[in-house]
């Protein structure tokens, strides 16, 4: 009978050891795949920094060639509409010109 306790605890301190054994492996693919999903998500939040840094680069890029192509149209319009109020003033500078000079030979009351 002692021979029979001697191999049932026998076996129960292997299983035990095969038990700590599963345990110790366990925690250690736990810890693993921690980790591991720790730098997946790293590197999923790098590549949509990066994506939105590109996108927003674009984006800064149109709307600085957009603002080029509008203030190129307003600096056009500007200088159309200072060759027409210069037209103006020249053809008023004539129209006054003649009005003194009228005034002063006396020809207007």
């Amino acid at each position: 009978m002692s021979s029979a306790m001697e191999l049932t605890v026998k076996a129960l301190v292997e299983f035990e050891s095969e038990l700590d054994r599963a345990k110790a492996e366990a925690t250690e693919a736990r810890k693993k795949a921690s980790k591991e999903a720790a730098d997946w998500a790293e590197a999923a939040k790098a590549t949509a920094i990066s994506r939105a840094q590109d996108i927003a680069s674009r984006r800064v890029a149109k709307a600085k060639e957009d603002a080029g192509a509008e203030a190129e149209k307003i600096r056009k319009k500007g200088e159309a509409d200072l060759k027409s109020f210069e037209s103006s003033i020249s053809r008023r500078r004539s129209e006054a010109a003649k009005l003194v000079t009228a005034r002063l030979l006396g020809d207007i009351a």
